[in-house]
C-alpha cells in the first residue's frame, strides 16, 4: 500500500507545469479572442470621442497585439456636444495597438461635417499623432469640386486636410 502512495505522489509531482515553462515551449503561439456585433466607445477626458461598430473582431496578442476587423468597420467621430463630425467606413481594418496605428482598406469612405467625402482604397490613422493619411490614389468630393490625386493628410477629425500630387480637378 505504501508503494502505491509513493508511486501516486511521484506521478502527481511530475505533472506540475510552470506557466512560464509552457509559454517558453510555444513562443510563436498567439492568443486569439473573437467577438461578434462589436461596439467600442473611445473616451477622452470623460467625453465620447469615437465609436467603432463592426460585425466581427479577431484579437491576436502575439507577437504584437492586433485587432482585425475582416468584415469591415464604421467609425463615428463626435464633438463635445455629441454631434457626429466625421465618419469612416471600410471593408477591412487592422488596429496595431503597440504602434498606435489603424489601417483601413477596401472601399474606404471618409466623410466630414462640411459634407466632403474622401474615397480611397487604403488609409492610416495614427492615434498618437492624431493624423489620418495615405499615399494611395484618392478622390475628394466637395460641394464645388471633385479632386483626384495621390496622397492625403488630415487631422483625425477630417476638418483640416491637404492633398498631394493632384492629378485632376473637376469643377461642378
Amino acid at each position: 500500500m505504501r508503494c502505491f502512495f509513493i508511486f501516486l505522489l511521484l506521478i502527481s509531482i511530475g505533472c506540475i507545469n510552470n506557466i512560464k515553462d509552457i509559454d517558453a515551449s510555444y513562443p510563436n503561439n498567439s492568443i486569439n479572442d473573437h467577438g461578434s456585433d462589436i461596439q467600442i466607445n473611445y473616451y477622452l477626458k470623460g467625453n465620447l470621442e469615437f465609436q467603432l461598430i463592426a460585425p466581427e473582431i479577431e484579437i491576436i496578442t502575439s507577437p504584437e497585439e492586433k485587432s482585425i476587423f475582416e468584415k469591415g468597420i464604421k467609425v463615428f467621430v463626435y464633438n463635445q456636444s455629441l454631434d457626429t463630425i466625421a465618419t469612416i467606413s471600410a471593408d477591412f481594418a487592422v488596429q496595431n495597438k503597440d504602434q498606435q496605428l489603424v489601417e483601413v482598406r477596401k472601399n474606404v469612405i471618409l466623410n466630414n461635417l462640411n459634407q466632403e467625402e474622401l474615397v480611397t482604397e487604403k488609409l492610416f490613422w495614427n492615434k498618437e499623432l492624431k493624423k489620418i493619411y495615405t499615399d494611395d490614389f484618392v478622390t475628394l468630393h466637395t460641394q464645388n469640386q471633385i479632386i483626384m490625386g495621390f496622397g492625403f493628410t488630415s487631422d483625425q477629425y477630417f476638418s483640416t486636410y491637404s492633398l498631394s500630387n493632384i492629378t485632376g480637378t473637376i469643377y461642378l
